[in-house]
């Protein structure tokens, strides 16, 4: 059996402006993840780890490209046969808020997929949501609270629950802690750990903290505007991240142990706009390395190491 469960080839998503212009949000992403491990997704706002996400979770389908799981292209699915496959691919939403229906107390919440798959009883039910309860660390109570009443880290808690409801081979977290205090990011982060090691799961992690990211994740990916430009394992990003942009998202991360007289290196003028992508590397309007070749030519990914790829004239032929 291959390693590798969910893959996407190609991978682009453009939308139609009230313009009329086309906004290309992600171009070409390559993607893939293996059995039990977790990929990293990291970039700045805009940089279209949202947008890749919903296609890869088949909320919207991508203009080009295919998405590949477990070895059957699942690109074109539609109507009973898109809905079946739905359960094998389940996210955590960004905002454990807005995620739940408000009138919905949370025991019926975290079963209300199964109900979209599986026919229960109501006793069936009720053990249901103690289980998933309990996996999630929650007191079996809280079934029969509204999730408004509970802070955010508990919300979020239940968004896991929810997602683990149809026991998916794939979980999904869209900035899953970007909305906690650090502290209950840590609880959250190792509850998912647990999980995935309990239960065998593949997972793909979104964040702009790439020192989180690296932290938990296999393998990480860098994306910016749209596209990716770097891959590596998770635990050389430190040591062995090569791209410009990479680097500067290593220079802007705090330590204990910096020097805090050294002014921080900073990356000037602003990202170009996903309706007018600029000729080359999408990165040469900002890149402190850059050549005449980066303004002309957009750069292929390139195997520079052992699952190391980067899209980098300066690794060049």
């Amino acid at each position: 059996m291959s390693e590798v469960i969910l893959e996407g080839r190609g991978l682009t998503r453009r939308y139609t402006t009230d313009r009329g212009q086309t906004l290309t949000a992600c171009r070409e992403v390559d993607i893939c993840l293996q059995y039990g491990r977790t990929l990293g997704i990291v970039g700045e706002s805009g940089c279209g780890k949202s947008t890749l996400l919903r296609m890869m979770t088949q909320l919207e389908p991508p203009n080009e490209g295919r998405l590949i799981f477990r070895g059957q292209d699942i690109t074109a699915l539609k109507g009973e046969a898109l809905r079946k496959n739905r359960c094998h691919i389940q996210m955590v939403f960004q905002d454990p808020t807005s995620a739940f229906f408000g009138r919905m107390k949370a025991g019926e919440a975290i079963t209300e997929p199964l109900g979209n798959f599986q026919k229960l009883s109501a006793k069936q039910i009720r053990e249901k949501q103690a289980e998933l309860l309990r996996l999630v660390r929650l007191p079996e109570d809280f079934a029969h609270r509204y999730p408004h009443s509970m802070s955010g880290g508990q919300r979020q808690r239940l968004g896991i629950a929810r997602a683990l409801a149809v026991d998916p081979a794939v979980l999904v977290c869209d900035e899953a802690t970007s909305a906690l205090d650090v502290s209950v990011q840590e609880k959250i982060i190792t509850l998912l750990v647990e999980i995935q090691r309990q239960r065998q799961l593949s997972m793909i992690f979104v964040c702009h903290d790439l020192a989180l990211v690296q932290s938990l994740s296999h393998q990480v990916m860098v994306m910016y505007l749209g596209g990716a430009v770097e891959s590596l394992p998770g635990n050389e990003v430190w040591d062995k991240a090569s791209h410009p942009y990479s680097k500067a998202l290593l220079s802007s991360i705090f330590a204990i142990d910096m020097d805090f007289d050294k002014p921080l290196p900073t990356l000037k003028g602003e990202v170009p706009s996903p309706v007018n992508l600029p000729q080359g590397c999408a990165f040469h309007t900002r890149c402190p390395q850059c050549r005449e070749r980066c303004r002309n030519e957009r750069p292929a990914m390139r195997e520079i190491g052992p699952n190391h790829r980067v899209a980098c004239h300066l690794f060049g032929q």
